[in-house]
Formats: C-alpha cells, structure tokens, sequence
C-alpha cells in the first residue's frame, strides 16, 4: 500500500514550498488540509492536470523527462508561481511520479534561485526528505545552475 500523502509530503520552506508524489484525487482534500494551495507537476505527461482543473486548484506544468533536468526558464516559471501563490496564502506542493528526484531537483534549484548555495540547497532537500534520490545529470544541472547564478551576480567563484 502507498504512503500517506500526509506523510509523504515535506516542506523545504514551510508553508511555502513542497514536495510530494503525484497525489490521487482523492488525496487533493488532505494536501489543502496540510496547507497545499496550488500544485505544480514536473511530469513529463499530463496526468492529473484536468483533475487539478475539475477542483479549482491552481497548477502550473513544467514537464521534464525522468532522470533528466530543468531548464533555467522553468526555474524561472516555477519562482514565479509559487511567489504568485504564496502571496495568495497558498502553500504550493510541486511532485513528479514519486516525488524524489525531479522533484528533489526543482526544489533544490529553486533554492539556488532564491539564493542558496549549491551545498545549502541539497542540504535542506536532503533534510527535508532523505528519500530524494538526484540523478548524475540533476546533481550536475545544480552545480552547473549555481555556478550560473554566482557569475551572473558578479560574485567569487567558491574554490571547490
């Protein structure tokens, strides 16, 4: 039997920001009992979207291929909405099918976008879910992103 949604949701910014599986509609009523406001899906189908619409929660598709990365616009549509929904007062719960490694992968890059190191941001989705299982090219993409982000900023390249 499959976990609990309850319990298989974790916050990287409480109240803010989630991960979680792909929920089942019967599952929709718990994650806004658990503060979830709006969802994003990174799968790279559009299962649950018409469901997502039926209930009049708002969601935002960023298709990716399993195993495979985001791309920076992506990111860049992904802080706009959950910045959008939080002011809102919407939590925002962001799955793919299980919800440990694309998942884990725009949470950790959403980090970096708002600011977090590379280190930092796999720290606090580690923290938050210890399940999340990055792929080569997603722990790469991360690097390559916040490297990116350091020069885009002007500031000093870290030494490692």
């Amino acid at each position: 039997m499959e976990e609990k949604i309850s319990d298989n949701l974790w916050w990287v910014i409480p109240n803010q920001v989630a991960g979680v599986r792909k929920p089942t509609a019967e599952e929709i009523s718990l994650l806004k009992d658990a503060g979830i406001g709006a969802i994003v899906s990174v799968m790279d189908d559009s299962a649950n979207l018409d469901l997502y619409e039926q209930l009049e929660m708002p969601f935002l598709w960023l298709p990716v291929k399993g195993g495979t990365s985001p791309s920076i616009a992506q990111i860049g549509s992904l802080r706009q909405f959950v910045e959008h929904q939080n002011n809102l007062g919407h939590g925002v719960a962001i799955h793919c099918t299980s919800g440990r490694r694309r998942t884990g992968t725009f949470l950790a890059a959403y980090l970096i976008n708002l600011g977090k190191t590379y280190t930092e941001a796999l720290e606090i989705v580690q923290n938050a879910n210890p399940a999340v299982e990055l792929r080569e090219a997603q722990v790469e993409f991360l690097h390559e992103f916040f490297l990116q982000k350091q020069i885009a900023q002007g500031s000093e390249l870290p030494k490692n």
